[in-house]
């Protein structure tokens, strides 16, 4: 045997033992816990091995297969958009008044055609009014003037991107409070232009649901107590839970804590706060899931609440001149005098920006901010590339907008799935692919005998893959998801019958069983290859615009067409190279 040969030999037990390995936290969930406790993932890690690898690496059950609750929420945008007209009108009013003070407006607004009518008591200075105007609020445009009266209306583009970003805005939300809920496998994503689906596999209570998603969420600036040192004497005098992997960090320049359980690092902390002190967490987001927390970050905070976001204005993300990322914020004329007030007061101290009980940024002041407007620096540490920062600051911008400005958010469908009928449909499914499996299997070892059974090894093993790979991204399984697992078995098992097909013609054309393998092997590499690209383009296309069970079915389409591609052009390939020359074999059953 050639060196080549070894090294895929090796690829291929170092693979299997890979996906051995990674399908230990699926085993443990579906097979060893209680169904009620599938979604613990404290438990999981108790349970399972200490070889094993994370509990978060196993394969999630969608609602149609565990039970749970099925949400589509409306963002009402139309509102939204006209109390943000009304809001424009009001700004620009006090703008020309009162900050250029270039003349005197008054602005009547008419918020279902969405315009803004300024008419000048001076008409002389219209013109000097509308260029400013037009220069300063570039998300509104000229519609018409007639005299004196100026009549703007916001620019479609900005008008799209509103509706977006409202959306988005409900998302984050969304997110945030079903994180606070302890959903293991929660999906929500959006629905159209204007709605969002959320899915809450193992919980069975919509009206609490309702109450946890629908209600408007509450931004908040308070002052951080960053000279205290009470999170280094908890750590110290009363060491965290064995366990727990809750651990001192210093990285900000003052003690915290930092733990991956956000309701253990609670718990461990929150009792021993002083009386006039409160502790809120921060999510360190997930590098590779959005809207994930991989791990939580520790404030101390004062409980009097000096500023909320009813006060906000705006909130945009933007580059500095240096190329720096930051968040330009604006308050109104009564959030601007508070605000102002709290800077003095705290320059020099952290200030943190709270939405729904989670810290979104806490930016050191580092002088009194008076005009309302003030600006959060992000900066560039830690060797981060710059598209990461700037999202970053968009994502701290969205959080500020939703606070301030949410969109009225409204329940237009929930419906609860009942578990009894996921266990059914588990245990259907899987009848399904296992006797279709069985029957593949049996066919193979029939009609192509040795090489039939090599076909079934890889087969197997291809089924492995699929699950494995489920199981690595974190992917939920759903009953299109089995449908699409059982389809690409079919898939491989037609690559493997093709190559078959390949060795038989060479072999009836009279080359050796060396020739014809390798032959074989090559005449029906690009046919495989080709089949399943095109396949792989039809399921990226199904995972990018497909919502839902759709989502699921290409999910597990795609890592099923890629193991399958490895399995059939490699594994097998590795069995038959050693049958033939290892073994110097002078037939073949095929």
């Amino acid at each position: 045997m050639d060196r080549g040969w070894y090294w895929r030999l090796g690829l291929v037990i170092g693979v299997t033992l890979l996906t051995v390995w990674l399908l230990v936290p699926s085993y443990y969930s579906l097979f060893v816990l209680d169904r009620a406790d599938r979604n613990n993932l404290a438990l999981l890690e108790e349970r399972m091995p200490k070889w094993a690898p994370p509990a978060k690496y196993r394969i999630n059950l969608g609602l149609d297969l565990q039970g749970g609750i099925h949400m589509v929420m409306r963002v009402d945008t139309k509102t939204a958009l006209q109390k943000r007209t009304e809001r424009r009108g009001d700004q620009i009013a006090r703008y020309i008044n009162t900050d250029k003070q270039i003349g005197q407006v008054t602005v009547n607004t008419d918020p279902e055609a969405l315009r803004l009518s300024l008419t000048a008591a001076d008409p002389n200075t219209m013109d000097a009014i509308e260029k400013e105007v037009l220069a300063t609020f570039t998300d509104f445009v000229k519609v018409s003037r007639d005299g004196a009266t100026l009549v703007l209306a916001p620019d479609e583009g900005q008008v799209n991107r509103f509706r977006e970003e409202s959306v988005d805005q409900a998302m984050l939300v969304i997110r945030r409070r079903i994180d606070k809920w302890g959903v293991a496998e929660v999906d929500v994503r959006k629905l159209g232009t204007d709605a969002i689906q959320i899915s809450l596999p193992g919980r069975s209570d919509p009206e609490q649901a309702k109450e946890l998603v629908g209600t408007t969420a509450q931004l908040e600036f308070r002052m951080v107590d960053d000279s205290t040192d009470f999170f280094r004497q908890t750590f110290t005098q009363t060491p965290p839970p064995t366990g727990s992997n809750i651990t001192l960090d210093t990285s900000e320049g003052f003690p915290q804590l930092v733990g991956p359980n956000r309701e253990a690092l609670l718990a461990y902390v929150q009792p021993k706060a002083p009386a006039d002190r409160q502790v809120l967490l921060e999510c360190i987001p997930s590098a590779t899931r959005k809207g994930v927390c991989d791990s939580y970050r520790t404030y101390l905070v004062e409980k009097e609440v000096p500023l909320t976001g009813e006060s906000l204005t705006g909130a945009d993300a933007s580059l500095s001149q240096l190329n720096e990322p930051e968040v330009n914020v604006s308050f109104d004329a009564a959030g601007a005098r508070e605000f102002e007030l709290l800077t003095e007061k705290g320059t020099g101290r952290r200030m943190a920006i709270v939405l729904d009980d989670y810290v979104q940024s806490a930016p050191r002041i580092n002088e009194r901010i008076g005009g309302g407007r003030a600006r959060i620096t992000m900066g560039r540490s830690g060797g981060r590339p710059l598209d990461v920062w700037l999202a970053d600051a968009q994502t701290l911008a969205l959080a500020l907008k939703a606070g301030a400005l949410p969109a009225p958010v409204t329940t237009g469908e929930i419906r609860q799935v009942g578990a009894s009928l996921g266990d059914e449909l588990i245990r259907k499914g899987s009848l399904a692919a296992t006797v279709g499996l069985l029957l593949v299997i049996v066919f193979m070892v029939i009609y192509y005998k040795l090489s039939g059974l090599i076909a079934d090894i890889a087969l197997a093993l291809n089924g492995l893959l699929i699950l494995a790979g489920l199981a690595l991204f974190n992917a939920t399984l759903t009953l299109p998801g089995i449908a699409a697992f059982a389809l690409t078995l079919g898939v491989a098992v037609d690559a493997n019958v093709l190559i078959n097909e390949r060795i038989r013609e060479e072999l009836s054309h009279g080359k050796t069983v060396r020739m014809a393998v390798e032959q074989g092997y090559d005449r029906a590499f690009w046919t495989i290859f080709d089949a399943h690209v095109t396949a792989l383009i039809a399921g990226f296309i199904l995972f990018f615009t497909g919502t839902g069970p759709v989502r699921g079915f290409a999910t597990t389409m795609i890592i099923g067409l890629l193991a399958s591609l490895f399995t059939s052009i490699l594994v097998t390939r590795v069995f038959m190279n050693y049958l033939v020359h290892s073994r110097n074999a002078q037939t073949l059953s095929v």
